[in-house]
């Protein structure tokens, strides 16, 4: 196991909710906590140190994903269970006045899997959905916008997750392509993934898709499954592999050369792509490996994305949030 945690870990799958926030000083491994009704269930994690990127050596790995470096967590942080939400995206919405925005998002028309759709947002992603699915169609800045809101609610201080830190969360401790091990197969047990029902639906439309599938059935198919619907990690994290893609704070550079190894964002001066973790209903079985990383806009570009790499909205671009303890 290439994680060594600093403090003990023990999985609570029933676990019930602390009402109200979790002080620093008070804050246990393991805890669960909610600071308000639409707020991120939330679960405090471990320190430890863990080797990021992968060897020449993994099936499905891209040059990006290198080089191998040991990265330390020193302390513990908190981490939301599930993605975000529709239904507490869409009370961020309500108190803010933000409205219903024309975003423009790419989604599944049955026209080489997706094109822009101006009418299209977080609100209808050309699939059924409910408040308890991951809310998509986010861009990087509607992301951050949620975050303010979050913390200016609450008075805490919640985050972007940071890259080295979503990669720690996924692996929980493991060292194979997913949390679970190494066989795709399984993966339709853990995450909603472009598997053998999306394949019989996207074959209704126009009959070709770019999407590679999995050989299993995850019970859903051209669409998001509401958060926690598959099992979690040894972390008690759920969604970490597939479903949607989610922003993270760095600043995407092909390569780990120079990368902090303290678990901290890598950031530019410039404006920059933003690098996006986990794989979605739409990605194959590599893209959901734990060191799968992509550019938001790069690797998932439209016509004006490149223009305004902030502002890119994808069917299957979501978002998972962190909280500093001290």
């Amino acid at each position: 196991m290439s994680l060594r945690l600093t403090l003990s870990f023990a999985v609570a799958v029933g676990c019930a909710v602390l009402a109200g926030s979790v002080q620093a000083d008070s804050v246990k491994i393991g805890d669960v906590f909610q600071d308000c009704e639409s707020c991120p269930e939330m679960i405090v994690v471990p320190p430890g140190q863990f080797i990021m990127g992968t060897a020449d050596s993994e099936v499905g790995r891209l040059q990006n994903e290198g080089p191998q470096r040991e990265v330390t967590i020193s302390k513990p942080f908190a981490i939301s269970r599930y993605e975000v939400t529709v239904g507490q995206y869409r009370q961020f919405v309500k108190d803010t006045n933000r409205g219903v925005r024309n975003n423009n998002c790419v989604v599944v028309t049955g026209l080489r899997g997706g094109e822009p759709v101006q009418s299209k947002g977080w609100d209808d992603p050309n699939y059924d959905q409910g408040d308890d699915h991951p809310v998509a169609c986010i861009s990087w800045n509607d992301s951050q916008d949620f975050i303010m809101w979050l913390a200016e609610k609450t008075g805490k201080s919640y985050r972007f997750v940071t890259e080295a830190e979503w990669e720690y969360v996924a692996r929980a401790g493991s060292s194979t392509r997913y949390h679970f091990g190494n066989d795709e197969k399984d993966l339709c047990d853990y995450a909603n993934v472009p598997d053998l029902t999306a394949k019989a639906e996207m074959a209704k439309n126009e009959g070709w898709s770019p999407w590679l599938y999995v050989d299993c059935n995850d019970g859903y198919g051209i669409q998001s499954a509401p958060v926690g619907s598959y099992k979690p990690n040894a972390f008690n994290v759920y969604d970490m592999h597939g479903n949607v893609w989610e922003w993270v704070e760095d600043c995407y550079i092909d390569n780990f050369n120079g990368a902090p190894k303290d678990g901290s964002a890598r950031m530019s001066e410039r404006d920059c792509d933003y690098v996006v973790r986990g794989g979605s209903l739409s990605a194959p079985v590599a893209a959901s490996r734990s060191a799968m990383r992509f550019a938001g806009v790069t690797e998932l570009r439209g016509a004006a994305a490149e223009k305004a790499p902030k502002e890119w909205h994808n069917f299957n671009l979501g978002l998972r949030v962190a909280m500093t303890l001290d």
